[in-house]
């Protein structure tokens, strides 16, 4: 391991793993003034995108409170950068080894450490997977927070019994004269869930827009 000094990491919720160029203003973005950086195999890097990690004892007392931010001084008792020099991603854990957070660098940021950091040897971290990523099916920061509101919005229209609006909703999609609104609710979430397309983009504005005009 060898440190990294001065970077940016974004550390934001449900372990999301957001490009830099989707960082948004209202996100806490740390200026990390220093934390290790771990050359790791390229399985490893494989799984830490894919896959929520934990990793050992022994490692969580390696790093443990090497990571100090500019802002008062303050530690991360628990984080590093880890890099199989196509991607650096940094992780944070918690007192068990569990990964709490992830966060992307900066391209230009992430090149200079690839560039710089070529000659560390590669360390064999003991870790373990513990749950898959949901799959983002490609899509934007702005598209997920699009689709989470619109799984929201139909299940709340589903569940009060505001048919005519779910019909209305449902034929902005898709071409049926099935009268099943059950059947057209499960179509719309499945959709949603497993299908988001630009026809879903579209059909948020109409829903804003109908809280807009009210």
């Amino acid at each position: 391991m060898t440190c990294v000094y001065d970077v940016l990491l974004n550390f934001t919720n449900d372990l999301e793993l957001i490009d830099f160029f989707e960082w948004q203003e209202k996100d806490i973005v740390e200026h990390i003034k220093k934390i290790y950086l771990v050359r790791i195999s390229s399985q490893m890097m494989d799984d830490i995108l894919k896959y929520r990690i934990k990793v050992s004892k022994e490692f969580l007392e390696e790093i443990n409170n090497k990571t100090i931010l500019y802002k008062n001084k303050r530690i991360i008792k628990y984080a590093a950068l880890f890099t199989d020099f196509n991607k650096v991603v940094a992780l944070e854990f918690d007192n068990n080894g569990v990964v709490i957070a992830r966060s992307s660098l900066l391209l230009d940021e992430e090149e200079d450490i690839i560039e710089e950091c070529s000659n560390i040897e590669k360390i064999s971290v003991k870790y373990e997977k513990i749950g898959k990523y949901q799959n983002k099916l490609f899509l934007t920061r702005e598209e997920r927070l699009r689709r989470n509101y619109l799984i929201k919005e139909i299940k709340l229209t589903y569940e009060n019994k505001w048919y005519d609006k779910l019909e209305y909703l449902y034929q902005e999609i898709y071409e049926s004269d099935d009268k099943d609104i059950a059947l057209k609710y499960r179509v719309l979430m499945n959709d949603l869930i497993n299908n988001y397309s630009n026809q879903h983009n579209k059909l948020y504005e109409i829903v804003r827009l109908t809280y807009t005009k009210k």
